[in-house]
């Protein structure tokens, strides 16, 4: 039986809302162009990401086309998700699990000088779910686990203007994350602990459309580059001790953006 999500972004609506409320007095103002010395831009409210997470803990949310590497989700500066799954529940061998995930990553850029910014994400996330499982004596087995993620990633940027609404944007980022995760089960084999931590350096070149004085649209392919390391201990672990990994992978992101200092 397929799983299905239910997800709550929250996007600041009221906030843009006033941000998008006519003003004469704006519209006698003239508008300086992207990336004018003193802009803040506040990044990614909304967005949708292919590839994965590229911060490298799952803070990106699958939506219908999976959580695998050229799955398609959604992220943004807050969010909650529930997610059911289940397999002909009730029988031997099924089961039914739930998994409830909240995060948090505001991103901000700063622009020093004409063009060149200075910026980064500080991000953070919470899951906790939970497993039955009908064996085939008729009897059931619960496990629940739950675990953090973080990530902290400072980046550097300069625009490009294309004309008065489009600029290139290209940053470059090294990000640090990782995640604890800690599982329980009936018994005491079946409980471990799982950690993991990576290094990655980002590299993006967004194309950014100016919609309105203070809103913006900006749309990246990024290629990462990861060095990864993960482990486990307890009885029931099932990931090795010490697993190290490197991996090179391209991705993509759109969302919008708040620009402040106008």
């Amino acid at each position: 039986m397929p799983g299905h999500h239910v997800l709550f972004v929250l996007s600041f609506l009221p906030a843009l809302a006033a941000l998008l409320a006519p003003s004469t007095t704006r519209a006698e103002e003239p508008t300086r162009p992207f990336g004018s010395r003193g802009q803040v831009a506040l990044d990614d409210i909304v967005s949708l990401s292919a590839g994965g997470s590229p911060l490298g803990y799952p803070l990106v949310l699958p939506l219908g086309g999976g959580s695998g590497s050229f799955g398609l989700g959604y992220s943004g500066i807050a969010g909650y998700t529930r997610s059911t799954t289940s397999r002909t529940p009730g029988q031997p061998g099924g089961y039914e699990s739930t998994t409830d995930v909240v995060w948090l990553a505001p991103s901000l850029d700063v622009f020093v000088g004409s063009h060149f910014s200075i910026g980064g994400t500080v991000a953070a996330s919470y899951a906790r779910g939970a497993q039955e499982v009908v064996t085939f004596d008729r009897g059931t087995q619960r496990s629940e686990g739950s675990g953090f993620g973080f990530a902290i990633a400072p980046r550097v940027g300069y625009v490009v203007p294309l004309g008065a609404s489009f600029a290139l944007w290209p940053r470059l980022t090294l990000a640090y994350g990782g995640g604890d995760t800690e599982y329980k089960g009936e018994t005491s084999d079946a409980a471990f602990l799982s950690s993991n931590r990576s290094i990655r350096g980002i590299a993006e070149l967004g194309l950014v459309a100016r919609i309105h004085r203070y809103v913006y649209l900006r749309a990246a392919p990024s290629l990462v580059v990861a060095a990864s390391r993960s482990g486990g201990t307890g009885a029931g672990a099932v990931v090795s001790n010490d697993d190290q990994s490197f991996t090179v992978r391209l991705g993509a992101t759109a969302g919008l953006g708040i620009l402040l200092g106008n």
